[in-house]
């Protein structure tokens, strides 16, 4: 009989714990995504978080799933948002998530956003996207909590718009991973991943080494543990933003609020004949600076996530922790004088970061063969995360 236990031994030495098709480094939306369309797939899924729930900006954000406006209609981006929908639904159906239908308010100040929130509903149906244009009266009789200092323009209800409640979506996906069978590890920080013979191998800080056919990192901001050369030379810059959030509200929202400044930002409006103008339409310098457009989302407690700032740094710098209280001051005074929202008191304030780059709205790359990095998704990973990964692991990994 032949004798196997030296190969016992060398496990245990080398503390090699198991064998996947796939190791997904990273919890977030895209890592979570891609872990259960895998397993739907057939693969043997192993997925590696460095801490002990999704933390990052998977939890710091609004929870707006904007399938209508946060990319072009006409583009591959748009078509990912409706497929993401599509994985929430199909998840939703089975255990809550909390995905849920939320439609969203586009309030127009000015003449020249309500020219592009009128031609975009002009334009909206041929891209079976179902809105409604309304008329100062109608906006005041149907939404009276919102009395700005000065009349509004109109605004637009965008109806195919979702909802998630960020501090849920990352552990309740987390969980239904692991209920369909993946191998789910946290708390562990994977410190190097290299192909070792045509195997690839995460090794975790405590010493553990996991190897599979094939990894996805799907590392956030997180840029100076795997390949942080790789990233420097990417061309991906940090983007930092500031929120807060209220205690509750006196009344149930039942639309997500983006103003006018997000009609500038959102590029589903770059179909509109004018939205150029709008574009160099004068804006406050602090607004340019910073990237400000400002957004209103009720959680399921009531409170009212508010934001947000757009900074954007080289990778290697220093990161910056502290909010800019003149960002803080400018949002809070828009709020009341442009939409015309009383806000109850801020009860917590925070940062998020993700990576970002100047030309290109992702970015993949094969740092070693089989092993891919996948970065600079710019905040737009809640929306299209699922349906992007859907097509990276169709390239990559099936």
């Amino acid at each position: 009989m032949l004798d196997f236990s030296w190969f016992e031994k060398f496990k245990v030495e080398n503390k090699v714990k198991a064998q996947f098709d796939l190791i997904i480094v990273g919890a977030g939306i895209l890592g979570l995504s891609a872990a259960i369309q895998a397993q739907e797939h057939g693969l043997k899924v192993c997925i590696i978080e460095k801490d002990a729930e999704p933390n990052a900006a998977t939890r710091r954000n609004f929870g707006m799933v904007g399938t209508s406006t946060l990319a072009k209609p006409e583009t591959k981006w748009h078509k990912y948002a409706l497929k993401t929908c599509e994985f929430y639904k199909k998840i939703q159906d089975k255990t809550d998530i909390s995905f849920q239908k939320r439609s969203g308010l586009y309030l127009a100040n000015t003449e020249l956003e309500f020219n592009v929130l009128k031609e975009f509903s002009e334009s909206a149906a041929a891209y079976g996207i179902a809105s409604q244009l309304l008329s100062p009266k109608m906006l005041n009789n149907r939404f009276d909590y919102l009395r700005p200092k000065y009349d509004f323009e109109g605004a637009l209800i965008v109806e195919n718009d979702y909802s998630v409640e960020p501090h849920l979506i990352g552990l309740r996906l987390l969980d239904y991973a692991r209920a369909v069978g993946i191998e789910v590890i946290t708390n562990s920080s994977v410190i190097k991943t290299f192909n070792e013979s045509g195997v690839c191998k995460a090794k975790l800080a405590n010493s553990e080494c996991y190897s599979s056919s094939k990894i996805l990192i799907c590392h956030g901001a997180t840029v100076d543990i795997l390949y942080p050369d790789l990233l420097k030379q990417s061309g991906a810059k940090i983007c930092t933003l500031q929120m807060a959030l209220t205690k509750p509200f006196h009344q149930r929202l039942d639309m997500s609020i983006y103003s006018g400044l997000s009609i500038v930002r959102y590029p589903a409006f770059e179909i509109c004949p004018s939205y150029v103008a709008l574009q160099q339409n004068e804006q406050p310098n602090l607004v340019k600076d910073y990237g400000i457009h400002i957004l209103i989302k009720q959680n399921e407690f009531g409170e009212l996530i508010i934001g947000d700032s757009h900074e954007y740094d080289e990778i290697g710098d220093t990161p910056r922790y502290e909010q800019r209280e003149e960002i803080n001051q400018f949002i809070l005074q828009y709020c009341s004088e442009n939409i015309g929202i009383n806000l109850p008191e801020i009860s917590k304030r925070w940062t998020g970061s993700y990576l970002s780059h100047p030309e290109k709205m992702a970015l993949v790359t094969e740092a070693e063969p089989n092993i891919y990095l996948i970065s600079a998704i710019a905040g737009k990973g809640m929306t299209t995360g699922a349906g992007f990964m859907q097509e990276i692991l169709e390239q990559k990994i099936f």
